[in-house]
């Protein structure tokens, strides 16, 4: 039965989405679920499929107890994915340096460590698919670590195809606007005016993105970043509405 590690496997959203995308593709997964979401594990199931989940609880900031968890797992795996991440609002005035480096830590170190502590295990060809967001294409307001680490994770997974030779694909899925537990809130429905599909996005169509990064359709896509965002990064707001002022309704 192939495998596949999942960092973030019971993260609610698309971590958890990506867990069951595998699952039901036959895959075992080896998966993560942060401290922060401790009460999210007794939640988490899949019925018959939940015996080929093996969930370990860890603070994915700790990359020391990433590394043990890592060297305890099976030597072949199908590939690697990464979809824990950390967000944090920052007030531009009041710089805290803590929110800085635990974005570094999760966001940016974590897929560069699970690499290198990973590699040997992943089978010839595998795969090594870090989920980001469409923020790391532009600047940002109130989440520069953020922004600035899932930029970040655009150039990391290059340079990962750039050395890996062939052994491993690196990709990264960017994610738009995605519904989920906050989507009531008024900017997730200033996003659905933005975007061109005029919808947000759900978890398991970000999961479909990775599972194709998974499949033999996917054999020669490396050192990519793949969107899945709707359209959104591809609007010019002030266009849009310019437009939309000289057409009504359209």
């Amino acid at each position: 039965m192939p495998a596949v590690l999942v960092l973030g496997a019971g993260r609610p959203g698309i971590g958890q989405a990506v867990t069951k995308r595998f699952l039901e593709d036959g895959f075992e997964v080896y998966g993560t679920i942060d401290n922060e979401y401790a009460k999210e594990v007794e939640q988490f199931s899949f019925g018959e499929t939940d015996s080929r989940l093996k969930l370990k609880q860890l603070d994915h900031s700790d990359l020391t107890v990433v590394t043990s968890y890592i060297n305890e797992l099976p030597e072949e795996l199908s590939g690697i994915v990464v979809a824990e991440f950390y967000f944090a609002m920052e007030d531009p005035d009041d710089f805290k340096l803590d929110v800085w480096n635990k974005s570094l830590a999760i966001n940016l170190t974590l897929p560069k460590v699970v690499y290198h502590s990973a590699r040997s295990k992943v089978i010839n060809g595998g795969f090594l698919t870090i989920v980001t967001s469409t923020e790391g294409f532009i600047g940002s307001f109130g989440a520069h670590a953020y922004a600035a680490t899932k930029a970040g994770v655009h150039n990391l997974v290059k340079s990962i195809a750039n050395i890996a030779s062939g052994s491993i694909r690196a990709n990264a899925v960017a994610a738009g606007w995605i519904g989920g537990v906050m989507d009531t809130d008024e900017v997730f429905n200033m996003s659905r005016r933005i975007t061109p599909l005029a919808r947000l996005g759900d978890a398991a169509e970000v999961a479909g993105v990775v599972a194709f990064l998974a499949s033999r359709d996917a054999q020669f896509v490396n050192g990519s970043t793949i969107v899945a965002d709707g359209g959104y990064s591809g609007v010019d707001t002030i266009a849009k509405f310019e437009f939309q002022s000289e057409y009504p309704g359209k």
